[in-house]
């Protein structure tokens, strides 16, 4: 028996040898591979709006010591429901909280929309280069925002809802993980680091692997030894660090979560925001917009694409549930019904926002 055990534990360090070994081979032929390509800014033409004058632009600091610019919108209604707060996508500045949320001011809420550091009118931080990926820099922004907010005389104590949109999708869900002041959280176009790095090495390898057979059978864990390590490098290449929406996205329940993602997008395929919606709890909604692209639910839905946002805070911000109205929502062919959750019997109908100056808009993630 000495012997059989002797043997068998001289197996395992063998196989442990041969797969550490195997382990810094994959490390030293593809991580720099893979970290290239993750820090290559895509083509991106982001969402452009005109400012408008019916509203308070702010300074506030971030804990970095940083000063970003931001904008106050007073709701329209009569009497407000609550506080949303709304992060722009890759490359876009706060203004574009006009086209996909503006409508919001005549359902009850206060806008707060602000420009992330090297975006906009705030600062620039000189060793940070952003991509389209969420940072810790990012975070700092957001929580940032929420913190000026928490100064302000009229801050709802209730709290707030957030809004984000691709890049600032995973930033909202992210800072929501830790926040017990955020009371819910949409997001269009949101996409995990993680999960996306994953499903595009494993379409990569067949491009850059020549063993197609081999790489075909190869464990998971491989993949996800690689991402880790191109990511570890990218962090310290780019003075940053890329925090786990996936992980952030389980902690937000028992608050609700909305997720929009396009039905076509090419870029942060259906797949992978199924699966990060899976990693998030209950109460939890996921509509997939038909044919539309990264960035264009707004476009391809048309007025459902406001109406729903706007139901989904009408029904969820703490001081709204007195304010529900009999007004059914509008019916659309091309509407998919949302997942996750019952629907309201109604919801105000609320005119969208018409964009007055657009300069394009998404061609990748952002």
């Amino acid at each position: 028996m000495p012997n059989v055990v002797f043997w068998l534990l001289v197996s395992a360090a063998f196989f442990a040898l041969m797969v550490g070994a195997f382990l810094l081979y994959v490390h030293l032929r593809y991580t720099k591979i893979v970290g290239r390509i993750f820090e290559e800014k895509p083509l991106f033409l982001p969402l452009r709006m005109t400012p408008i004058q019916d509203c308070e632009n702010v300074k506030f600091s971030t804990r970095d010591g940083l000063t970003l610019a931001g904008t106050y919108f007073k709701t329209t209604a009569p009497r407000r429901l609550g506080i949303v707060v709304f992060s722009h996508e890759f490359l876009g500045d706060r203004w574009s909280c006009l086209a996909y949320a503006g409508h919001l001011r005549a359902a009850g809420f206060d806008l707060f929309s602000f420009d992330f550091r090297n975006h906009g009118q705030s600062d620039s931080e000189p060793n940070y280069n952003p991509l389209q990926w969420v940072s810790n820099h990012e975070l700092f922004d957001l929580r940032g925002a929420l913190a000026y907010l928490r100064t302000r005389p009229d801050y709802d104590p209730a709290g707030v809802g957030l809004f984000g949109v691709s890049r600032g999708g995973g930033s909202a869900i992210c800072v929501a993980a830790k926040d017990p002041g955020v009371w819910g959280v949409v997001t269009d176009g949101a996409f995990g680091t993680r999960s996306t790095m994953l499903a595009y090495i494993i379409r990569w390898a067949e491009i850059y692997v020549q063993a197609k057979s081999i790489w075909a059978a190869m464990p998971h864990f491989v993949f996800e030894f690689l991402s880790w390590a191109a990511r570890k490098r990218s962090q310290v290449r780019l003075h940053c660090r890329f925090p786990s929406v996936e992980r952030g996205i389980a902690r937000i329940a028992p608050r609700p979560l909305f997720m929009i993602h396009g039905e076509k997008d090419a870029y942060i395929g259906p797949k992978i925001a199924e699966g990060l919606f899976a990693l998030a709890g209950n109460p939890k909604e996921l509509w997939l917009v038909p044919k539309a692209k990264h960035n264009r639910c707004r476009e391809n839905a048309g007025p459902v694409y406001y109406e729903r946002v706007a139901e989904f805070f009408l029904r969820n911000a703490p001081r709204a549930s007195s304010s529900k109205t009999s007004t059914p929502v509008a019916a659309s062919e091309e509407s998919e019904p949302v997942v996750g959750v019952d629907q309201p019997a109604a919801v105000p109908t609320i005119a969208p926002v018409v964009p007055m100056t657009i300069a394009g808009n998404a061609l990748s993630p952002g």
